[in-house]
């Protein structure tokens, strides 16, 4: 099967989309299966993959840490034509999203989609519109995308209860989710990270992912300072950047968190592993993720979670793992203090953790997606609106 897959980021950014993106082109090249990504081009970065195709991007400003594509139809006119896909499958429901779409129409092909973020929330974040008005736009915008699909992909249960809920059952939606590279997770070397980060033995919180508004990472920082207040010597080690890092650094001076709360930046995504090997907890505050990655790359390591009770979580952690709170800093701080307390409960949430993290292998999650892509390419595309 051929399957284009266009995206409004992919490498070198970082990000649970572009490690959907990687792992599901993983597992479908391993399967035999041919998939070209469409993304925006970065300035000094040449792919090392082969059929990765770029468009003109603005670079923006760092803190707001994306680019802006510029999507020329007209450019990758003969290439698209030229690969004859079998299926279109997009990753945002603008910009890229929209050229998808429009390919997927040209061409009559199905469009697929995958349901990355919970939109509606997402955009308020950013968005300054009057309270409440970003969020019904975003809702309009992504029922008309809707519209246009042949099938849907969500990463969890939750979200695709919610899909139906607020945009109805038209359109088929599948739950696939985001998989995890398995064989990452042999030889981990906890210890070097510790070492590497002056840690010792102190206990350990770690948060992977971008340090951005819609992470709640503020609220983190003052469920933190909480737990730190009863155990003086447990750290916080926040992996990634991102354009909410400069407030953040504010926050933790402001809570005189200052040597208890470590940034270390970006690491590569091999790594991951390791640093989750090295922690006693990850702990997630997202309430917009519509699954939450680093809580099953924390799993695979054999890390138990506390995250706050949200959709994605909820689903991750259903069979163990982990810890979920009620949205509430007390709440929060209440659940990392008794898992810290307890050993052998950590232990005992750490080995459910590998034991549930099987279902996310790389090569289940591609057959799921992969009888998607055989479903929409059966049932064809999505008839225009008449209207």
């Amino acid at each position: 099967m051929r399957v284009l897959m266009f995206s409004n980021a992919y490498k070198p950014s970082v990000s649970g989309v572009v490690t959907s993106i990687a792992m599901f082109r993983q597992g479908l090249i391993g399967s035999g299966h041919n998939v070209h990504i469409f993304a925006p081009e970065h300035a000094g970065y040449q792919d090392e993959e082969p059929y990765v195709f770029r468009f003109p991007a603005l670079d923006l400003p760092e803190r707001l840490d994306f680019s802006l594509v510029l999507p020329f139809k007209t450019t990758m006119v003969s290439t698209v034509h030229g690969i004859r896909p079998d299926v279109i499958h997009s990753q945002h429901p603008v910009l890229m999203g929209e050229l998808a779409a429009a390919f997927a129409r040209d061409l009559e092909l199905p469009l697929v989609f995958t349901f990355h973020a919970r939109y509606d929330e997402y955009v308020q974040q950013y968005v300054p519109l009057v309270s409440g008005l970003a969020g019904v736009v975003a809702e309009e915008i992504i029922g008309r995308y809707l519209e246009r699909c042949a099938h849907i992909v969500a990463p969890t249960p939750s979200i695709r209860d919610l899909i139906i809920q607020d945009y109805g059952d038209d359109v088929p939606v599948t739950v696939v989710p985001t998989p995890v590279d398995l064989s990452q997770y042999k030889d981990l070397a906890p210890h070097r990270v510790r070492a590497d980060l002056t840690l010792g033995d102190a206990e350990l919180l770690l948060y992977i992912g971008r340090l951005s508004k819609e992470k709640n990472l503020d609220f983190l920082l003052r469920a933190f300072a909480l737990v730190r207040a009863n155990r003086p010597r447990v750290r916080l080690l926040l992996v990634g950047k991102g354009p909410h890092e400069h407030s953040l650094k504010r926050t933790v001076q402001k809570l005189d968190l200052g040597g208890s709360v470590v940034f270390a930046g970006l690491v590569p995504h091999s790594e991951v592993p390791h640093y989750a090997a090295a922690a006693d907890l990850m702990v997630f505050t997202s309430l917009v993720d519509t699954q939450g990655l680093v809580l099953i790359e924390g799993m695979a390591a054999g890390t138990p979670a506390v995250a706050l009770k949200a959709p994605g979580p909820a689903d991750v952690l259903a069979e163990g793992g982990g810890l979920l709170a009620a949205p509430r800093e007390d709440a929060f701080a209440t659940a990392v203090l008794g898992l810290l307390a307890d050993g052998p409960r950590r232990q005992a949430l750490g080995a459910q953790a590998a034991r549930a993290v099987r279902r996310y292998s790389i090569s289940a999650a591609t057959a799921r997606l992969v009888s998607v892509y055989e479903e929409a390419v059966t049932a064809g595309p999505r008839p225009a609106r008449s209207d």
